[in-house]
């Protein structure tokens, strides 16, 4: 059963390039701990999603998963990314992260 995990984001005003620029190096992180299909979606609606993007990546059960998020927080990077997430300086000015589970229709 693939788990998606997903990370609701909002941007900080006028730091969009900013906050893509931390995502692509997110996605190599990612993607070298084992994350499968990383995307990030940028919401296109007005009001309190406005500034909103999703931060996506797949594993095929929750043991792959797991083993994802181990190896990133075991990254130096990954951890700094983690940590640096919402501060000052981030153009990130929350965040919230939750898993899914693919149910075949």
């Amino acid at each position: 059963m693939t788990v998606i995990s997903a990370s609701t984001l909002t941007i900080k005003p006028d730091r969009y390039e900013d906050f893509v620029t931390l995502n692509k190096k997110t996605e190599a992180i990612m993607e070298k701990c084992g994350a499968k299909n990383v995307r990030l979606m940028a919401a296109l609606v007005a009001g309190e999603a406005s500034g909103s993007a999703v931060f996506t990546y797949e594993a095929d059960d929750f043991g792959a998963s797991g083993a994802v998020l181990d190896k990133f927080l075991a990254d130096p990077e990954g951890l700094a990314l983690l940590t640096g997430s919402t501060g000052e300086t981030s153009p990130t000015a929350s965040f919230q992260a939750s898993q899914w589970i693919e149910i075949p229709i």
